[in-house]
């Protein structure tokens, strides 16, 4: 296994650190993860980076890095190129291939395609005509995959910088949890090392769902056909999303909120509350400001 540390960074992007180190994983400027390295190419998260003790190096332009204190600095002068090239390279030299295991009980149709590497299906599970599971995805037991579902693709992560547009690998999981139900045609990505996409106990997912990368779905939660949950989104438990609703990347919504129909979530939504529109407000201030409509 290749480190993340100052020789593997001298070897994979030519670039020279100021001290010695050795970190964990990636991460971001909010990252909960001890110990990463980071990237910034704005003063937006500076305040963001010096706070966060979990940063240990950062790869940053000359400018910014007289505004970063007590930390770790690689210097260069388009960091997310190099940060995302570094990246790219450790997860394609780390990763590692184990042999499906697909319970005995399970029930896979003569249709469907399995990974021959990095599954794992539980008891008495189900998987339909035509449906994908592809690389690093764990089913657990009483699942119901239908037809045409594709789980564990790569989500759309796609970065600009002054060398070229970098695709940028993704190196987590899918992780399903119990009595989970899986509609037809649906797309969920797999997450990163710091962040899987997680689907809890008793998630149930209508037909064409999109749930794109390190989304967390908790128990319980309902999702109604052509909704869409963007990246890092986390659904708590027992949550209604209607049929249409798009919730944008990063936001957390609350137990037991419900989602009407068609509703574009742009906030994050509190415990218990309904919202409606789009953008999604209070259903309540919804109903009122269409009845001054009419």
């Amino acid at each position: 296994m290749i480190l993340i540390n100052q020789e593997s960074l001298k070897k994979f992007t030519g670039l020279n650190s100021e001290t010695a180190f050795q970190c964990n994983d990636f991460g971001m400027s909010n990252s909960t993860h001890p110990n990463v390295i980071a990237f910034i190419d704005t003063e937006k998260f500076i305040d963001e980076v010096n706070q966060n003790q979990n940063i240990t190096v950062v790869m940053c332009t000359h400018v910014l890095a007289e505004m970063l204190k007590n930390k770790v600095i690689v210097k260069c002068d388009d960091p997310r190129y190099y940060y995302y090239t570094y990246l790219n390279k450790l997860v394609e030299i780390n990763y590692k291939k184990t042999i499906s295991k697909i319970s005995p009980t399970a029930i896979i149709h003569p249709r469907a395609y399995i990974c021959e590497y990095n599954v794992v299906i539980g008891d008495n599970t189900y998987i339909g005509p035509n449906a994908t599971v592809l690389a690093d995805v764990q089913i657990g037991n009483n699942c119901y995959i239908k037809s045409g579902a594709v789980i564990g693709s790569e989500g759309f992560e796609l970065k600009r910088t002054s060398k070229g547009i970098i695709n940028v690998l993704h190196d987590g999981k899918v992780l399903i949890g119990n009595d989970v139900k899986i509609g037809a045609n649906c797309a969920i990505h797999k997450g990163f090392s710091f962040r899987n996409t997680i689907i809890a106990d008793d998630v149930k997912i209508d037909d064409l769902v999109y749930i794109a990368h390190a989304v967390h779905i908790g128990k319980g939660c309902f999702l109604i056909g052509n909704s869409m949950i963007s990246g890092s989104t986390t659904l708590k438990e027992n949550i209604w999303v209607g049929p249409g609703v798009t919730v944008s990347n990063g936001l957390t919504i609350e137990d037991n909120a419900y989602l009407t129909i068609g509703s574009v979530v742009t906030k994050n939504v509190a415990v218990g509350e309904k919202v409606s529109g789009n953008f999604a407000i209070s259903h309540e201030k919804f109903i009122e400001n269409l009845k001054k409509i009419k």
